[in-house]
């Protein structure tokens, strides 16, 4: 589980750590829900509900604010949140700071990061318990300074409600389709559905296949699809990774066109050879991304990726 938060933490961007100590927020009539989650805050003045995850942005400068909930406990969350670990995704890590936010364990992390061109500074509050941690991610162009205190108030501003009852496949722009397969709906982390065999994440089967299907969270001009679709299937976790370029198929799904990959590699935290499967959906700013991953049965599932891939839509 850590391998996946720190590529989600590599996706999203952070600047200098603050005194705060001891942080408790109240829901106000100003907190606004980000869909598909429980979570609320008072977001920055001109910034509006995102579409490509669940937080807000604002549109002219690229500046955003995202929330994730991840399953396991604080403790284990962090782990590579460090400055070696955040490294290894492109992130320099400026500030680090212990709190403690609406009782719970808490950190505020500071970075900068370049990206698309762009770059980044941003801000990173985690915070939790045994059972779960919560993630905001705030993220602005280093050439809009002014941004900042506004950014980090609405951050600190978060209320998660866990009693809340929400629907997450609401809040996504797709669909897929995994009636009559083993793929139970796990969890929507940042916009991304996550499948798994016993529908928990981390799974608790011996059957550890996977499937995730999500939207870039930024807006992407691509050149060359095929060498985009390749250099992202090597920024997965996995070491030794072997493509078959007989296995490098062009597919069109939904009407959106695309590359198909099918890979295996050595998993980064176990050693474990697995089966990977990718497709890369491009629109006109961006791509819709599909992963299975197996360690086993790698042609009964393979089929099963495919299945599965062949189904999307948008809604």
């Amino acid at each position: 589980m850590v391998k996946f938060i720190m590529t989600l933490v590599g996706f999203l961007t952070i600047i200098s750590a603050f005194g705060q100590g001891e942080i408790n927020t109240t829901k106000t009539d100003k907190h606004k829900q980000i869909s598909g989650t429980k979570f609320f805050l008072i977001p920055p003045a001109g910034f509006i509900p995102a579409t490509n995850f669940q937080g807000f942005q604002q549109m002219n400068s690229g500046a955003s604010i995202l929330v994730m909930e991840i399953p396991g406990p604080f403790s284990e969350s962090i782990k590579g949140m460090n400055e070696p670990g955040l490294k290894t995704q492109g992130i320099i890590l400026r500030g680090k700071e212990e709190i403690m936010f609406n009782g719970n364990q808490g950190l505020f992390l500071t970075a900068e990061q370049f990206a698309y061109g762009t770059n980044y500074s941003k801000y990173i509050l985690v915070f939790g318990d045994t059972l779960a941690t919560y993630m905001v991610n705030g993220i602005f162009p280093k050439e809009v300074p002014e941004l900042d205190n506004d950014i980090r108030e609405s951050m600190l501003s978060v209320v998660y409600e866990p009693g809340l009852t929400v629907d997450p496949l609401s809040a996504v722009s797709f669909s897929i389709d995994t009636q009559n397969t083993k793929l139970k709906f796990g969890k929507s982390i940042t916009g991304m559905l996550l499948y798994t065999v016993d529908g928990k994440v981390p799974t608790e089967s011996g059957d550890r296949t996977s499937f995730i299907v999500g939207l870039s969270l930024a807006n992407v001009q691509t050149v060359d699809k095929k060498l985009t679709a390749i250099n992202r299937i090597k920024r997965l976790p996995y070491t030794d990774l072997k493509i078959d370029e007989n296995k490098i198929i062009e597919i069109e799904i939904d009407g959106i066109s695309g590359y198909e990959i099918v890979g295996e590699g050595l998993d980064k935290s176990t050693g474990t050879n697995e089966l990977v499967y990718q497709v890369i959906l491009f629109t006109d700013n961006g791509y819709y991304i599909i992963v299975g991953t197996t360690k086993n049965d790698f042609e009964q599932n393979l089929e099963l990726f495919k299945k599965v891939a062949r189904t999307f839509k948008r809604k």
